[in-house]
C-alpha cells in the first residue's frame, strides 16, 4: 500500500511539473511558409514502443546486459519527477504484461508462451509500452515466463557521457 501511495504521488508530481499546452498558431496567407524542420524524435515521455526482445538470445549476444527495476533517482525536483514517471510507467507496463503472460500460461496448462506468441499477442492487440531510455529494453524470457527490463551498462555510460 505504501508503495502504491508513493507511486501515485510521484505520478501526480510529474503531471504538475509538466509544461502546459501551447496555443495553436495559424498561418495566414501573408506569412511566408517556413521550410519544414527535420523530424525530431519525440521526447521520452511521448514515445511508445512495441519492441520486446528475446532475453536469452540478447543475453547470449551481449552478456554484459543486466536485468534492472527502474527506481526513482534525481538531484533536483525536475529530474526526480521525470525518473519517477519513467520508473512508475515502466513498472506498470512490466506488471501488466506479466499478468497477460500468466493468463496465457494458465490457459496453456502451465506451459510458458513462446517468444513468438508474445510478439503475436502484442501485434494482435496493438499493445504499446511507454518507451524506455535508449540503453534499456523490454525483454521476455521464454524459459521462466518472465517479463522485465534489460539494461546495457556500457550504452548507459556512453549516453551519460554524451549528455555531459
Amino acid at each position: 500500500m505504501n508503495e502504491l501511495l508513493r507511486v501515485s504521488l510521484l505520478l501526480m508530481m510529474a503531471v504538475v511539473l509538466m509544461p502546459g499546452c501551447k496555443p495553436n498558431s495559424t498561418v495566414t496567407e501573408k506569412e511566408p511558409v517556413a521550410a519544414p524542420e527535420p523530424e525530431k524524435r519525440p521526447n521520452l515521455l511521448k514515445r511508445k514502443t512495441q519492441e520486446v526482445v528475446d532475453k536469452n538470445k540478447v543475453m547470449a549476444e551481449n552478456p554484459a546486459l543486466i536485468e534492472v527495476e527502474n527506481k526513482v533517482t534525481g538531484n533536483d525536483p525536475l529530474s526526480t519527477a521525470l525518473t519517477g514517471y519513467i520508473a512508475a510507467s515502466s513498472r506498470v507496463n512490466v506488471l501488466n504484461f506479466q499478468h497477460q503472460i500468466d493468463l496465457m500460461k494458465a490457459m496453456n496448462e502451465d506451459k510458458n508462451p513462446t517468444y513468438e506468441e508474445i510478439v503475436d499477442l502484442i501485434k494482435q492487440h496493438n499493445m504499446e509500452f511507454n518507451a524506455l531510455p535508449d540503453y534499456q529494453m523490454f525483454a521476455y524470457d521464454e524459459k521462466t515466463g518472465s517479463f522485465g527490463i534489460l539494461e546495457d551498462p556500457e550504452a548507459k555510460k556512453a549516453f551519460y557521457d554524451q549528455v555531459k
